[in-house]
């Protein structure tokens, strides 16, 4: 299997999830995207349409997709005090019991 990557596209408002990430979580057709800044910690949780804020995902078998989230990134970028708008990646960690993956928020590194 791929890690589990995300890229946190802070000029674009962008998250990325690569093919690991969405293997991860099952291939879900939504996700949720829950942060806690306190733990600095982002997860996506696979979920249905009935959950609040449920994100569609592409229906097709693809290899990376992006989520358009400006505000939550914005957010992010406050709270983790980053001054910049490099672009950031982060590896996650899956729990499949959960149907979703975790990503410390404050072990990233710049990529672009």
């Amino acid at each position: 299997m791929n890690k589990i990557k995300l890229s946190l596209d802070l000029k674009e408002g962008l998250f990325t999830l690569n093919e690991g990430t969405i293997e991860a979580l099952g291939r879900p057709r939504q996700v949720q995207i829950l942060i806690n800044m306190q733990e600095k910690m982002l997860v996506m949780r696979a979920c249905g349409t009935e959950d609040i804020e449920a994100v569609v995902l592409p229906s097709e078998n693809v290899i990376s997709t992006e989520i358009g989230a400006r505000s939550i990134m914005k957010q992010i970028k406050q709270k983790m005090e980053w001054n910049d708008d490099h672009t950031r990646e982060c590896t996650g960690v899956c729990y499949p019991e959960l149907k979703a993956v975790c990503f410390d928020l404050s072990n990233v590194r710049i990529i672009a």
